[in-house]
């Protein structure tokens, strides 16, 4: 979950917005959080529906080309100024494509692995390593787009 790069895009969307090219960026995060909040509602609804396995592959292959999108559009900002929104509509796609995939998926994955006995440690072993690895991505982030600019996205394309 955490290493497709929900989380720096969260914790650093009002940069990631101001860098694109966004005059009021504070208000894009919000959508940002408006359309998190609307698809993880979606999901509730689509989960039973589509089945897990298709929501999660959707939401990662989705990811990735929201994450393709978002790095081209930061790249040729100079080039073509439209490209902010294009940045815009990247990032909330990749919000929504999370909250109906990699978001919950692996949640339910998680539970219904273990039998009742080890389900518990289970669920704390996959609770650590999610905010364990959240943390590592929230601090490595900054590092990582002041070396490769633009091209800061396509590290979490590798692992979508």
């Amino acid at each position: 979950q955490q290493l497709s790069g929900i989380n720096a895009v969260f914790y650093y969307s009002t940069g990631i917005f101001k860098d694109a090219g966004v005059k009021q960026p504070i208000y894009a995060t919000i959508g940002a959080g408006v359309v998190n909040t609307v698809f993880t509602v979606v999901s509730l609804f689509l989960v039973e529906r589509a089945g897990r396995r298709t929501l999660h592959l959707v939401g990662l292959g989705g990811m990735a080309v929201c994450a393709t999108i978002m790095t081209l559009a930061l790249a040729l900002k100079t080039i073509l100024p439209w490209t902010s929104y294009i940045s815009i509509f990247g990032t909330f796609a990749f919000v929504a494509l999370f909250e109906i995939g990699p978001g919950p998926i692996p949640w339910f994955i998680v539970s219904e692995l273990f039998s009742q006995g080890p389900r518990p440690a289970a669920v704390a072993v996959a609770g650590f390593c999610n905010w364990g690895s959240n943390f590592l991505v929230g601090m490595l982030f900054p590092y990582a787009e002041k070396l490769l600019g633009p091209y800061v996205f396509l590290i979490f394309v590798v692992f979508l």
